[in-house]
């Protein structure tokens, strides 16, 4: 028999952070399933939290809606090392708070105490459900009320769908997979443009960028018996054309080898013919982490992308911490998509560690430290050592007024509404596992310091017009995280620090907008201009000359 909720009780039920900020005096006199603020901000990853502190520094009433149960996004979930690309572009508040060293539950508590310290309100297990708008201006959002499983995953279904309805004045869509924008009606895309969408010479199907000397059929050498499990069913399409493949997520994953560790246990329905690609790699002895294929006499010196202990990215590489192309479904997927995708990632993980730990093809090295691995403790307790995010590093992308492409990256040109730098090369990851000739093969995915003008060094501007939408579309909505640019354009947006740096942009603007009672896309960039200065934020590129080193954070 369910217990009677008090007051307290029934919004920790929903999700409303109690504890963490006080109630506002409109939230204590209403129903607690209607929420009202000045500016609600969706997501609380880093982003989220620089778009509401700055709001809220504005005199602004702020609500995060946050559908899992922790702040910080992937900078509170494993990131480790903060990549800045040119010292000489990054500013602002994620100057200051971003450090290397920080542990990830440092990270979430440094997000809270902002929040709390400028009165911005939590609404934690919550995610968007639809949107409610009065022509081109959203008024309001339905949220339903979906905690997080065991294991900090997304669930596939609500527990309570229409739990709660906010409205605001201005919203700023600062998730991962641009949820709220899609929702609004704003146009966006996901997936690689051709080369002749936006004449980026970059762009589209890539050649591999590696080829395996595995059979990947079941039957070795007999299509008609089927692929190996892990590789799908692709054939990329001519260089340079479009595709909806999204570059390969995963897990920014803690593991160590004391003895005071979580466990990583198999899953129920492990089988180990679904690391068959491993097994034949590893009986044949061949290079996993290069482009190149070539026998070894030793395989330890190469054992591709799971290591035991460690973190970060590893390899781009066959044997690495995700399956690519098995995210292809999620940037504009639903939550059961989305759920089933984290925990293909999670199953795949324990699965594979299972595997390295018994299977005889397994190298001697792999096979000693995986038996000895477990979950660090200290990162992620509360969700028995899994990462509660995983690493979107690219969804959904907006399509507004202005998007940010190669030639941006190149140095050629010169927006006049900057609202940050960037400076990162192109880091893209593969894209499928596939067969190609009888092989297994990784479509695309590189990595490369991009710029053709010496003297801006890779750094470039990013405009206002590319976090605000069509003002036919939406007036009273940024999106700083999924913001207009192409898929090679974000390849570099994608760092934590400039999207911070947007979504502090956001927050200002969003309380000017408000002041003046203004579309998002009106606000007067002159006025906006000095107030992101006075933050640090740095809105020109400095030029290089020969004697000229560039910095690198």
């Amino acid at each position: 028999m369910a217990l009677p909720l008090n007051r307290r009780s029934f919004l920790t039920h929903l999700g409303v952070a109690t504890v963490a900020v006080p109630l506002s005096s409109a939230l204590r006199a209403a129903d607690p399933r209607i929420r009202t603020a000045d500016v609600c901000v969706y997501a609380g990853n880093a982003a989220g939290i620089a778009a509401a502190v700055a709001a809220a520094r504005e005199g602004r009433r702020v609500l995060v809606i946050e559908p899992s149960r922790w702040l910080g996004g992937m900078t509170g979930s494993g990131l480790v090392h903060i990549d800045w690309g040119r010292s000489e572009a990054a500013g602002g508040s994620a100057k200051k708070i971003l450090k290397d060293g920080l542990t990830d539950p440092q990270y979430r508590r440094m997000f809270a105490d902002l929040a709390k310290e400028h009165g911005v309100e939590i609404l934690y297990e919550h995610r968007v459900a639809s949107v409610t708008k009065d022509g081109a201006t959203i008024t309001s959002l339905v949220l339903d009320h979906a905690p997080p499983d065991r294991f900090g995953g997304p669930i596939a279904q609500p527990k309570v769908a229409g739990a709660v309805t906010v409205s605001a004045k201005v919203f700023i869509d600062c998730s991962y997979e641009g949820d709220l924008m899609a929702k609004s009606g704003v146009s966006y895309t996901y997936g690689r443009e051709s080369r002749d969408h936006y004449g980026e010479n970059l762009a589209g199907v890539r050649p591999p960028l590696a080829v395996y000397s595995i059979d990947p059929y079941v039957r070795p050498g007999d299509p008609r018996s089927g692929l190996l499990p892990l590789l799908q069913d692709h054939t990329p399409g001519p260089l340079g054309s479009a595709d909806k493949l999204t570059m390969g997520y995963g897990f920014r994953w803690k593991f160590t080898l004391e003895k005071n560790q979580l466990p990583i246990d198999p899953p129920d329905d492990y089988d180990p013919f679904t690391f068959e690609v491993y097994r034949r790699a590893f009986t044949q002895k061949l290079n996993l982490n290069g482009r190149r294929m070539r026998k070894l006499g030793e395989y330890e010196v190469a054992t591709g992308g799971i290591h035991y202990p460690g973190a970060g990215n590893l390899s781009r590489s066959l044997i690495a911490p995700t399956v690519f192309g098995c995210n292809a479904a999620y940037p504009d997927g639903d939550w059961p998509t989305r759920s089933r995708i984290w925990k293909f990632h999670q199953d795949f993980l324990r699965g594979i560690t299972h595997f390295l730990r018994t299977d005889p093809s397994a190298p001697a090295k792999l096979k000693e430290r995986a038996h000895v691995a477990g979950f660090d403790p200290g990162q992620f307790d509360d969700t028995s050592g899994w990462p509660h995010q995983l690493y979107v590093r690219e969804a959904r992308r907006m399509i507004s007024s202005y998007v940010v492409t190669q030639k941006d990256m190149e140095g050629t040109t010169d927006p006049s509404d900057s609202v940050g730098l960037a400076s990162y090369g192109v880091d893209d990851w593969p894209y499928a596992m596939h067969p190609l000739d009888g092989q297994v093969a990784l479509q695309g995915g590189d990595y490369s310091m991009l710029y053709l003008e010496e003297k801006y060094r890779g750094i470039y501007k990013i405009p206002y017009r590319a976090i605000t939408p069509h003002e036919r579309e939406c007036r009273n909505l940024f999106v700083p995280v999924c913001c207009s640019a192409s898929h090679i354009a974000m390849t570099s947006i994608r760092m934590e620090p400039v999207w911070m740096t947007l979504a502090e942009a956001s927050g200002v603007a969003a309380s000017m907008a408000i002041q003046s009672n203004l579309a998002v896309q009106r606000v007067d960039y002159a006025q906006l201009r000095p107030k992101l200065r006075d933050l640090s934020i740095k809105l020109d590129r400095p030029t290089f000359t020969a004697k000229t080193a560039p910095q690198k954070t």
